[in-house]
């Protein structure tokens, strides 16, 4: 599958929550976005993706059967397991056929049992 960056998440996404002092911790996110898809029919797939020093880990947030054109919500729960010495958190989307043009029409990311804020919108309208 093909497979293309859509955002990087902001740390105070991601980092929320941290222990102080913890080289490594664990955290459930809630993540979901509606992507427009055309060109082809096939399977897209939602990714986040995390890196540190000395991996780079993707964990499947969900999959989707799009026909020809339309739309796709694509959310699910995710646990990433973080360590100090985190870059980046980014959302990636796979196309299985390289002819798909795609649009995120919305994207979301929260840290399961936080207040949902305005600031917790990922992107909006992209």
């Amino acid at each position: 599958m093909l497979e293309k960056f859509i955002a990087k998440v902001p740390s105070r996404i991601w980092a929320e929550g941290r222990p102080g002092k913890a080289r490594q911790w664990e955290a459930e996110f809630n993540v979901a976005s509606w992507v427009r898809v055309a060109g082809a029919s096939g399977q897209v797939q939602l990714v986040v993706r995390y890196v540190d020093k000395s991996n780079d880990r993707a964990v499947l947030v969900d999959t989707a059967e799009v026909t020809g054109e339309g739309s796709a919500l694509l959310s699910g729960s995710v646990m990433l397991r973080l360590s100090a010495d985190v870059e980046q958190v980014q959302v990636s989307l796979r196309l299985s056929d390289p002819a798909m043009n795609f649009v995120v029409e919305e994207l979301f990311m929260q840290r399961r049992g936080s207040a949902l804020g305005a600031s917790d919108k990922l992107i909006s309208n992209f």
